[in-house]
């Protein structure tokens, strides 16, 4: 129990005035009707904790726990609460989440790549004693081969004059698993005129570990990366939007300013119909809940794919609509995961699409699961993957693309 209140907590807490307006926004609210598992709710749990009114080993922490932090109350508070913050300070501060040796693991691409080569020639039994490693091996098992990442080094733009130049961040799983994500964004950056760097020594961003409640491990992958990436940059990109929001947290922040590399596109790209091949199709595309309820950037990818002359893009459900993945939600709360993301499911098995388009490879990999072998031919990628393969001219010495 907390000897004293924490005042910068109950002053953040206090700004709820429990409208109530949060309530049809949130999905675990949704799903279960329990006032705990609303905003609301979960702020006057935190309230009752810090005055130590609630024993943090009761139902209560369970009930803090099992918020996907998908943020999408915040669009609609009347108050402005900082939801975000207020519930990470709650897992640290009333040990909702204690840290494990396997969350660090969890965030070495190592030990993530390995994983999925296991998911592939392994029968998942062997993993079924280590369950979050047994639900990592499905989702990876799921998602393919996705390439290999780009290795540490420069590439260099076709222009004489280079428009700037621009650090590019892997991150653990996008790295382990999207690496042809990571490649297109090489191949885009560099046909746009960047100069781009993929630094040595850069990690994890740290946001499974704090979000596993150990924010002195966030803490250190974050004062590794701001060493990665120098001030010499013009700027740093991320691909997974999932890393992006954290990335954007950072205090002190990278010594370059951050952008998703969607909105890098859009803002500084340069980017127009004549950069692409036409195509004639249909694609899904999923909005995560980083890329719509944080970061607002839910018409970045629409606009980008949107120079693709005869290509039609169709979303997927509401934009901001949680799939279930939400960080490492879905190896820990798999049923309610899956529960999520039924109605997405139902939603493309009534459609032809052969491609599935989202900027977040947490999302990505939990929807490839829940696709399973009835949609075999239907695709996920990140919307990096389809604007590359889809470039008139490519840069000379480009990674490997789809």
């Amino acid at each position: 129990m907390l000897q004293s209140p924490d005042p910068e907590l109950l002053r953040e807490a206090d700004r709820c005035v429990k409208c109530g307006l949060c309530l049809p926004e949130c999905p675990t609210y949704r799903l279960t009707r329990d006032e705990n598992e609303s905003p609301r709710g979960r702020i006057a749990l935190i309230e009752g904790l810090a005055r130590s009114q609630l024993d943090p080993r009761g139902r209560s922490t369970t009930h803090l726990d099992s918020c996907l932090a998908c943020r999408r109350c915040e669009r609609v508070c009347p108050s402005q609460v900082r939801y975000g913050g207020l519930i990470q300070r709650a897992y640290v501060d009333f040990a909702v989440r204690t840290p494990r040796p396997l969350d660090s693991m969890l965030a070495d691409p190592r030990v993530l790549r390995l994983a999925g080569r296991m998911a592939r020639t392994l029968p998942a039994a062997l993993s079924r004693p280590f369950a979050k490693l047994h639900r990592m091996q499905r989702v990876a098992r799921a998602l393919g081969d996705g390439g290999i990442a780009p290795t540490p080094g420069e590439y260099t733009c076709r222009a004489t004059s280079p428009r700037g130049r621009v650090g590019l961040f892997l991150g653990c799983a996008t790295a382990a698993y999207q690496g042809r994500a990571l490649g297109a964004a090489v191949t885009l950056l560099t046909h746009a005129g960047f100069d781009t760097v993929v630094a040595t020594g850069q990690r994890c961003c740290g946001a499974l570990e704090l979000h596993a409640g150990n924010p002195a491990a966030a803490a250190r992958r974050a004062d590794v990366n701001r060493i990665a990436f120098d001030a010499a940059l013009d700027a740093v990109v991320s691909v997974a939007s999932g890393c992006g929001i954290h990335l954007d947290a950072y205090d002190p922040p990278l010594p370059a300013r951050h952008f998703d590399i969607l909105r890098f596109l859009l803002e500084r790209g340069g980017l127009t119909t004549h950069d692409f091949l036409p195509l004639r199709a249909a694609v899904l595309l999923h909005t995560p809940c980083s890329m719509e309820n944080v970061y607002r950037g839910g018409d970045w990818a629409p606009a980008l794919l949107g120079l693709i002359d005869g290509l039609e893009v169709v979303a997927l459900g509401e934009r901001g609509q949680c799939c279930g993945a939400a960080g490492d939600h879905m190896l820990r709360y798999p049923q309610v995961a899956c529960e999520l993301r039924q109605p997405l499911l139902e939603t493309i098995g009534r459609t032809q699409s052969t491609l599935l388009l989202t900027t977040n490879v947490g999302c990505a990999m939990h929807l490839a699961e829940g696709l399973g072998d009835d949609r075999a031919s239907l695709r996920v990628l990140h919307p990096v993957e389809l604007l590359a393969g889809q470039l008139r001219e490519r840069p000379s010495g480009e990674v490997d693309q789809v």
